[in-house]
């Protein structure tokens, strides 16, 4: 299933980025996002905004793996303080992933998602690529 995001595909997330600080409080979202769910594939042209002015993180076709594999662009908010209401919105993925996300994962899966959520919380940062790789 796919929802077609009405957009200007001259904008991406480095020209959302550069061009429009408004933007970042939903950018920084993505890159927690990415994390928890090791997305490996998020490009600049997988953020879009709206015409309605929304940024929509898209193409998330290669998330969850039990192996780290994380691979982004985003990495500008990398050391920043995650919100508090980001914080309390992902807490309870920690003790459970929801019953209809889990019967999509194996075993392993859920765990890892489970250890990276557990991370965030403990460290309360947007996390940082110390190997300078993790670019798809």
């Amino acid at each position: 299933m796919q929802w077609f995001v009405a957009c200007d595909y001259r904008e991406h997330y480095f020209t959302l980025y550069e061009d429009s600080p408004e933007t970042h409080g939903a950018l920084s979202q993505i890159t927690l996002f990415d994390f928890i769910t090791n997305n490996t594939d998020c490009k600049s042209g997988h953020v879009l905004r709206g015409h309605d002015g929304r940024v929509w993180g898209i193409d998330h076709g290669l998330c969850f793996a039990a192996d780290f594999k994380l691979r982004t662009v985003i990495w500008d908010f990398a050391g920043e303080p995650i919100p508090v209401s980001l914080l309390q919105d992902i807490t309870a993925l920690a003790e459970a992933v929801p019953s209809d996300v889990a019967e999509l994962l194996d075993a392993a899966e859920v765990a890892a998602l489970q250890r990276r959520v557990r991370r965030v919380l403990r460290n309360g940062m947007l996390p940082h690529d110390p190997t300078g790789r993790r670019y798809p």
